[in-house]
């Protein structure tokens, strides 16, 4: 197999043969669809196939799913209090290997799960630490400490002895980042050091490892990991799978720029043909082939706000937007736009498909657009979250723009290049939101806090007339111990109103004064969907919020700001998240989503 697969590097790729025939259809089966609960702080759900063909495993939000692959039901095997992010199953099939991140996002520790039993336990009990020998170093050249949990993509050796990982450059890595491999056990570990970027490490039949390598906007297969000239030699997506004895699946673009799913044997043959990306492939012993599709839409909408009970839904874009603002005067909407949420934005990310649109909106009849009637801002990067200040000559947005993760500031009428506001190393900048008096811009974000990051509420000051910034950025000390995952001003502009969240799947509504000090909690409920904004009614008298129906579906309610039962305001059977008040009170938008991945297997 080592031989087959090293020939495949000495290929150039205009010597391999592009077969073009089509995929019999009785080689695909469909198996099964995994729902996704909201486009902001998700990407699709995971799903590998136990080596012995039996199982599939996939996720849903937090939760851990299996199901037969002939059918049947779905057992969930477990929802760990952390949000699944790699999943894998040993050799054995009889346990899968979980890394879930915590919400305050942490170094998200590794799980075993018993499958027969449900039993959940850690992945090498009782090593706090792995320790790693750098590959090549003379005796007694330091060894590298890490984190278990700072490894990511773990693939266990068809042995089932080895176990191989990557552990990412970035803060802390130091001489760590690379390619790791350890013992069964976690013992006797060995550390790969690579310039480059490295990503899902995969077994070949006979022993190596594989791995993609990442060098500007090209990402190959090395073989073995991070060295030598790229298999293949074309731009593929992980993961990536060997079949013995010489078949490699793996994600490459098609003509159209979406991904497919390929055989190489060496010669490449295109498998599959789906308007969305079809990736992520594992095997079975026996060669067949798991791998998904994604279905992802996303559009804004609008429905009455009183009185309560609510209305109709009715559509205001028909083109891939969501995340909804109103204008001052309640007759334009800001959405972020475009055809983005594929494997390849998250490859060039922060570079992506996302950028700023407004459309008109005539509140007595709402006509469904389907392009923006202006593009605000189309940069190469992230755009995303403008709000306009209360006078309307200034827009505020969040942009990844000069590869940072900030807030910029920019004339309504773009009559001046918009200007990074926020200050300092922050993550995960959330969106800008003005005071009601136009004296103030608020966000949230996260602040490194030593090995970890600490979730915060920040404000500057800020001159709507003129755009000056008046008062630098300062942290609001808010005492709660969870995460503020969106934060709204009330009317008055002394008070704040946000959605907290110290566990997955409870969140609860909070009322906190300008200056800080212990929040007021008015409202508690059930959601498993994480980013899923709010919105304060003009008046003061209201929050509007996301939350399940009885039939699952993610809607939009109201709840008194006094307290008391909410009420819901939408009915149709589609989620919604990210609710938006207009200026009058009288309507309120939403992004209406469908967020899916599906899973199909490949017969030998």
């Amino acid at each position: 197999m080592r031989a087959r697969v090293a020939s495949f590097a000495i290929l150039s790729a205009a010597a391999l043969t592009l077969a073009s025939r089509a995929l019999d259809a009785q080689r695909l089966r469909y198996l099964t669809t995994a729902r996704q609960l909201g486009p902001i702080g998700y990407r699709d759900p995971l799903g590998v196939v136990s080596p012995d063909g039996e199982w599939l495993a996939f996720t849903s939000a937090q939760h851990v799913l299996l199901q037969r692959v002939v059918g049947g039901p779905v057992r969930e095997l477990g929802s760990g209090g952390g949000m699944p992010t790699d999943l894998t199953w040993l050799p054995d099939s009889h346990h899968l290997a979980v890394r879930e991140v915590p919400l305050d996002e942490t170094v998200g520790p590794w799980f075993v799960y018993d499958v027969a039993t449900g039993a959940r336990g850690r992945l090498w009990p009782g090593r706090r630490t792995l320790i790693g020998e750098p590959e090549g170093s003379a005796s007694g050249h330091p060894s590298v400490e890490i984190d278990p949990g700072q490894l990511v993509q773990l693939a266990w050796s068809p042995d089932g002895t080895r176990v191989a990982g990557i552990m990412l450059s970035g803060p802390g890595a130091g001489a760590g980042a690379g390619l790791w491999i350890v013992d069964a056990d976690g013992g006797n570990g060995r550390v790969r050091g690579s310039d480059a970027k490295l990503s899902y490490p995969a077994w070949t039949p006979d022993g190596e490892v594989a791995c993609l390598m990442s060098a500007g906007e090209r990402q190959s297969l090395t073989l073995p990991c991070g060295s030598g000239p790229g298999v293949l030699g074309e731009t593929l997506y992980g993961p990536v799978a060997f079949s013995a004895p010489d078949r490699l699946y793996y994600a490459a673009p098609n003509e159209r720029g979406v991904l497919d799913l390929w055989e190489a044997r060496p010669a490449r043959e295109q498998l599959t043909h789906f308007a969305r990306d079809a990736y992520a492939p594992s095997v079975t012993r026996s060669g067949q082939v798991l791998f998904k599709t994604q279905d992802y839409r996303v559009f804004v909408a609008v429905a009455p706000a009183a009185p309560a009970g609510g209305g109709a839904t009715r559509a205001v874009t028909t083109f891939m937007s969501e995340n909804p603002t109103w204008s001052p005067t309640g007759d334009r909407l800001s959405v972020t736009f475009g055809n983005w949420r594929r494997v390849v934005d998250d490859f060039r990310y922060p570079d992506i498909a996302q950028d700023i649109g407004i459309v008109a909106v005539d509140l007595r009849t709402p006509q469904a657009k389907s392009a923006p009637d202006t593009v605000f801002r189309a940069s190469r990067s992230e755009d995303q979250g403008m709000q306009w200040s209360p006078n309307g000559r200034w827009a505020a947005f969040h942009s990844h723009a000069d590869h940072t993760d900030d807030i910029y500031l920019q004339p309504a009428d773009r009559s001046a290049p918009p200007r990074k506001i926020s200050e300092g190393p922050l993550r995960e900048t959330g969106y800008a939101r003005w005071s009601p008096d136009g004296r103030a811009i608020m966000y949230t974000a996260y602040e490194r806090d030593g090995t970890t990051m600490r979730p915060g509420v920040y404000l500057l000051g800020v001159d709507q007339e003129t755009g000056v910034i008046t008062r630098s950025q300062r942290r609001i000390p808010i005492a709660f111990a969870g995460n503020p995952v969106n934060v709204e001003w009330l009317p008055d502009g002394r008070r704040l109103v946000f959605e907290g969240a110290v566990q997955f799947g409870k969140k609860t509504l909070y009322v906190v004064p300008l200056a800080g000090g212990r929040p007021t909690a008015f409202h508690e409920f059930r959601s498993d969907q994480l980013d899923s904004g709010i919105s304060p009614s003009v008046d003061g008298r209201w929050v509007a919020f996301i939350a399940p129906d009885r039939e699952g579906h993610l809607q939009v309610f109201r709840v008194p700001l006094a307290g008391g039962a909410p009420q819901q305001l939408t009915f149709d059977p589609t989620d919604k998240t990210q609710p938006a008040y207009d200026p009058t009170g009288r309507w309120i938008a939403f992004t209406v989503f469908n967020y899916l991945a599906q899973f199909w297997m490949l017969e030998p």
